[in-house]
């Protein structure tokens, strides 16, 4: 668990769900700016896309040429035909360099600094700069989802107009082959400190281009009346021209983002055409397999998939995926294997592949797979979506999923008579029923976005498969592992309370390490509790436990009185001191018992249920001298201008006394004084500053002993 400290008191968080952080690098691509045309080799033409970045976030973004702190910028190309778009073209990544200071998307607040694009400002490549060869690095080399790759790029020689450049088959491009086509370019920006404050899913943009006739060429050019679409990847120009697209967002744990394409249309001669396209936003984990999940007797033909053409050296296999068709089952599509090509042709970052066939059912509600390429969990993803109704089994109906704490209940009406009914999470069978039930509870359910299947047999004979989804997130008190010495406490313990439903109350049973810690106060002074206006709190502590019992609104409609989304939101202090008894480096634990004081439990109410939650207990370990982390002058555990500002305004305007003045001595000379502000200020804004002493960046003792108090 993470490590924390804050000085002198023991704080309870609770984690509801992950908002922006109070500081957000967030870059977009705010214009598409114009087409360079080069011509072609072996019927291969090549492009390149001007771009303007925009930084729409509240702090400045990272451009820092000759280092891997800068934005990387793809370009693609797309094609809108017969209703069905399709990614015809990919280049590799233009790096970035010196931001300038222009105003694109709002008024830029200048910074004068080319390694910095300043908040509100944005910053323009034309397609020369962007069709550098020598400029352009391989995509195989960048984790999107991280925002992290090497520099200098790799890549080796290159030759000829088109390599390295955006690549488009002449089949692909050639108007007289593509009547009535429309045509779209995007851009792709990825950085590291946009990806690592979670806002990578918003860096394409798309916008239309048309094609002139001259084959020397085929120069493509802004279509009249065009604007950029900010924020919309490629794959969004398909339900912005074909109305009946569904997109589907697919969010992998703890990773990136797929969109998932669907569209069926009438053949008119008793068939009807499927047509799904799998979008990946940013996951390096990758798509490796898709499937379409469907029971009884469709008949299926015209089974294919198209994929994109890497190209310029890039080490991945363009193998196409062969379809497969199993009756009772349905169609599948896989490629290689991780474990047996790790340059397999996975559906990698800004890149879509299309899935399709005819058959001779039409379309009713059922459940896809898209199998993940990299190893990790899940190794799927199971999603909703429209298969043949191949089925005479009357289906389902009435399908519920109701989420518990860590159980979820299944409810549902049957439709006929049925001999069993299956059911299944994720694509996994978890039991066969008798084919009269009509309610299951799935115990032990892990946090994530989950998918249950029903399907009913009359004798061997099934039905089209009932669905549903949810998302269910862990109630849980947890205490991190944490370091403490004699009078002080340095102590974070947080509470997840992760639902989409807010907190309307909690209680608390906590065990204290009574021979090394003593609680003095428990409270809810500057907490959530205390803004949220809770109607009752009752807390009590004695020498080995601590309780609270909290009650947000007794009676409705809550109305502001509840805990609602955000992080390492307070809502309980515990004031404690550390022994003197204790030593260097010795341990004691707390831990979430049911029944302390009065007999109160570890409980959670949300949606007017009150939940068991999951408890983990935590270590804290003491040492003979206080942590702290160099800079952190305002004692926030982070480092940054208001740090700086803290430290001026106690030296110079009788602000604050700060908890540990050895934090605010920057430059370790045992006295604080305005060359730490300077030299702070130096370290945020100029390049290659760091802090003269540890501790740095974790928290740690002083390495240089002085007198400058600590607590």
């Amino acid at each position: 668990m993470q490590r924390f400290t804050l000085a002198g008191t023991l704080v309870l968080l609770a984690l509801v769900s992950s908002p922006a952080s109070a500081q957000s690098h967030d870059v977009i691509v705010g214009d598409l700016l114009g087409i360079n045309s080069y011509g072609s080799e072996n019927g291969i033409y090549a492009y390149s896309v001007g771009t303007e970045s925009c930084n729409i976030g509240t702090v400045g973004l990272d451009w820092q040429q000759n280092t891997p702190l800068h934005p990387v910028i793809g370009q693609e190309a797309w094609r809108l035909k017969d209703g069905v778009l399709e990614q015809i073209g990919i280049s590799w990544l233009k790096h970035s360099f010196c931001a300038l200071d222009l105003n694109l998307c709002d008024t830029c607040q200048i910074t004068n600094d080319c390694a910095v694009l300043g908040v509100g400002c944005s910053d323009p490549y034309g397609p020369g700069l962007n069709g550098q060869q020598n400029n352009l690095g391989p995509r195989s080399e960048v984790n999107a989802f991280t925002g992290v790759f090497p520099y200098p790029p790799g890549g080796g020689l290159f030759g000829g107009v088109i390599d390295r450049r955006l690549q488009i088959h002449e089949e692909d491009i050639n108007p007289n082959l593509n009547d009535g086509a429309l045509y779209f370019v995007t851009s792709h920006y990825v950085t590291q400190d946009d990806a690592q404050d979670g806002n990578g899913t918003n860096n394409s943009s798309y916008r239309q281009v048309v094609v002139d006739p001259d084959p020397s060429v085929y120069a493509l050019t802004n279509a009249p009346g065009s604007a950029t679409q900010q924020q919309s990847p490629g794959i969004q120009a398909w339900q912005d021209y074909v109305p009946t697209v569904d997109l589907i967002d697919v969010n992998i744990p703890n990773e990136g983002l797929l969109i998932l394409g669907t569209n069926v249309t009438d053949n008119g001669n008793g068939t009807w055409h499927y047509e799904y396209a799998i979008y990946n936003m940013n996951s390096d984990r990758s798509v490796g397999g898709f499937s379409v999940a469907f029971p009884g007797a469709a008949t299926i033909t015209n089974i294919s998939m198209r994929d994109v053409d890497h190209h310029s050296g890039e080490p991945y296999d363009g193998t196409d995926w062969p379809g497969v068709f199993t009756p009772g089952f349905g169609v599948s599509w896989e490629t290689t294997p991780f474990s047996q090509n790790p340059d397999a042709n996975a559906i990698r970052w800004s890149t879509m592949y299309n899935f399709r066939f005819d058959a001779d059912a039409p379309p009713v509600s059922g459940t896809g797979t898209i199998e993940l390429f990299k190893p990790g969990t899940p190794n799927q993803m199971s999603v909703a979506l429209p298969i043949p109704n191949g089925s005479t089994v009357p289906p389902i109906t009435g399908f519920s999923c109701v989420p518990g704490s860590t159980t979820v209940e299944l409810d549902w009406a049957n439709g006929a008579l049925y001999d069993s009914i299956e059911v299944r999470r994720d694509g996994t069978l978890l039991a066969t029923l008798p084919g009269t039930a009509t309610s299951f509870s799935d115990a032990g359910v892990p946090a994530g976005q989950h998918d249950w299947t029903l399907q009913a047999f009359q004798g061997t004979d099934p039905s089209n498969y009932a669905t549903c989804s949810v998302q269910v997130t862990l109630r849980s008190f947890g205490v991190p592992d944490l370091s403490a010495f004699a009078g002080q406490l340095s102590l974070t313990i947080p509470v997840e309370l992760t639902n989409s439903t807010p907190v309307e109350g909690f209680s608390v049973s906590l065990t204290i390490p009574v021979d090394r810690i003593t609680v003095n106060a428990v409270g809810i002074d500057g907490t959530i509790t205390d803004a949220s206006g809770a109607e009752f709190v009752d807390t009590s502590f004695g020498a080995s436990f601590v309780t609270a019992e909290v009650v947000l609104d007794a009676v409705g409609p809550f109305a502001g009185q509840t805990i609602p989304s955000g992080t390492e939101q307070a809502i309980l202090e515990i004031d404690a001191s550390v022994s003197s008894a204790a030593t260097d480096g010795e341990t004691r634990t707390f831990d979430f018992v049911d029944g302390l004081g009065t007999g109160i439990e570890n409980s959670v109410r949300i949606g007017g249920i009150d939940q068991t939650p999951v408890v983990e207990s935590g270590t804290i370990t003491f040492s003979s001298s206080p942590t702290f982390k160099r800079g952190d002058c305002n004692g926030d555990n982070g480092v940054g201008i208001a740090d700086a500002i803290f430290g001026l305004n106690y030296m110079f305007a009788g602000g604050a006394v700060p908890n540990c003045l050895k934090a605010c001595d920057f430059d370790d000379a045992g006295n604080v004084n305005l060359a730490d502000a300077i030299n702070l200020l130096n370290f945020l804004f100029l390049p290659g500053q760091t802090p003269p002493a540890m501790p740095f960046p974790d928290p740690g003792p002083d390495p240089t002993p002085d007198g400058l108090p600590c607590s």
